[in-house]
Formats: C-alpha cells, sequence, structure tokens
C-alpha cells in the first residue's frame, strides 16, 4: 500500500471518541455553513471538500499525527483555487508562498521525529525561553507593524490595487472595520498565524497555546462583527478552540512518552 495511504488510514481509523466527536462537532457546522448558502456549484462543492480536510487537518495536528500534512497539503492546494475564483489574491498568495510550501516542510521535518510504534506520531518538545522571547517579541514587533501599515497605507493600497484590477477583494485588509480593535485583532491574528505555522513544523508543544490565542482573537473579533457570517464563524473558532485545549494536552503528553 501506498505509504501516504497508510498513514492516512492509519490515522483516521486510530481515532479516538473524543476526537471522533470533534470532527463531528466541525463537520456539522461546516455542513450547515454549506447548507446555509443555498446554491450548490462546483466551486460552493470544492470549497465544503477544503473546509471538511480542513477539519481533519487540526484534528490530527492535535494528535501529532503526520496525516496532517497530508490534509493541509490538499486543503491548500483547494484554497488557493477558491481564493482565485473569488478574487481573494492576499489570502491567496499567502497560501501559495507560504502555507504551501511550509506543508512539505512541516512533512520533511516531522518524518525525523517520527515514533517507533506505528501509530504515526511524533515526539514533540519544548521551546527554550529564549526561543519563547524571541517568539514574543516577533508577534509583538509584526502585530504593531501591520496595523500601523492598514491604518496609514491599507486603504490607499486598496485603491491602488483596484484600480488595476476592479475585482480584487482581500481577506485582512479593509477600508474599515465595524470596530477600532478589530484592526489590532485582525493584524495579530494574521502575524501570529505565521509565525504559528513555522512553530508547528518545528513540532514545538507552544504551538497550541498560540492557536489557543489565535482562536480567543478570532471570536472576539467576529463578535464585533456585523457581517452574516459572524454567528457561524464564531461558532466554527469556538470548536477550534476546544481542538487548541485537546492539542495542548495531547503534545505536552506526546513530548514525555
Amino acid at each position: 500500500m501506498n505509504k501516504y495511504l497508510y498513514i492516512t488510514k492509519k490515522s483516521i481509523t486510530g481515532l479516538n471518541k473524543f476526537e471522533t466527536l470533534l470532527l463531528v462537532a466541525i463537520l456539522a457546522l461546516t455542513a450547515v455553513g454549506f447548507l446555509l448558502k443555498g446554491e450548490v456549484t462546483f466551486n460552493t462543492s470544492v470549497a465544503a471538500v477544503a473546509a471538511i480536510l480542513g477539519v481533519f487537518c487540526v484534528v490530527l495536528g492535535a494528535k501529532g499525527s503526520m496525516a496532517n500534512w497530508i490534509f493541509g497539503t490538499v486543503e491548500a492546494f483547494l484554497h488557493i483555487y477558491i481564493c482565485f475564483c473569488t478574487h481573494i489574491y492576499g489570502d491567496m498568495l499567502q497560501r501559495l508562498v507560504y502555507n504551501l510550501p511550509m506543508q512539505f516542510v512541516g512533512w520533511n521535518k516531522w518524518k525525523k521525529r517520527m515514533r517507533d510504534d506505528d501509530s504515526q506520531t511524533i515526539h514533540t518538545r519544548y521551546m527554550t525561553w529564549k526561543q519563547r522571547l524571541a517568539t514574543t517579541l516577533a508577534v509583538t514587533a509584526g502585530t504593531l507593524a501591520l496595523g500601523v501599515f492598514l491604518i496609514y497605507f491599507g486603504p490607499w493600497m486598496i485603491d491602488a490595487m483596484q484600480s488595476v484590477l476592479p475585482d480584487m477583494q482581500f481577506k485582512t485588509l479593509k477600508m474599515d472595520y465595524d470596530h477600532p480593535l478589530q484592526l489590532w485583532l485582525d493584524s495579530f491574528t494574521t502575524v501570529m498565524s505565521v509565525i504559528t505555522m513555522y512553530v508547528s513544523v518545528k513540532a514545538f508543544v507552544e504551538q497550541w497555546y498560540m492557536w489557543l490565542a489565535i482562536n480567543v482573537a478570532y471570536i472576539a473579533m467576529w463578535l464585533m462583527s456585523a457581517s452574516d457570517f459572524s454567528f457561524m464563524t464564531v461558532a466554527k473558532y469556538s470548536v477550534y478552540l476546544i481542538n487548541s485545549f485537546y492539542g495542548i494536552y495531547m503534545w505536552n503528553k506526546l513530548s514525555k512518552d
């Protein structure tokens, strides 16, 4: 059997009751969000599949499974396609130049830390205090820099780029926010997500504390939003928040086994 199929099968069949329940909860939310759109097209079907793959990715990541990167790679390709079709080029470029390559980097890095018990999971580790301080400073500096950029140059950049491509949209860059604090939460989650991906690749336990902070920030940001998508988005990140606690528990355990 192909090793990737074997790892995927081993990981899925090895899910415990809590992991299965968590998957069902997130998949149910994904299905509700999909059905609320009302229209079933090829692109909405691709979006649903991408969402489901993303669910498997985060749950398998919480248990330190190699299959996390397999699901993440396919989801990244689908997300790039979705962003291209919907003209959300900022998010598309981030996925294309960073998230997608990091899936392959993560696979190669984690492969060197695999256990010998055929569980297809890895040995996790902790950062040094020096690494924790450097990470905190990087997140703080990055958040401040992006926040200031969005305040003073965001609207100008949107106007300039949309003058060339009128249908261009952005996931992060906006003309205004429903609440002033949203801009800083938006900056924090963007910077923190990029840095946390790198920490994840390095197999550090601390990544799950970082994902916990990201999910709390996302929930706060969307609670302030007047968008029609707010309820479903808050519900989704609430389940991701639970998965973060599970990731903390599992990765601390994996570092000691």
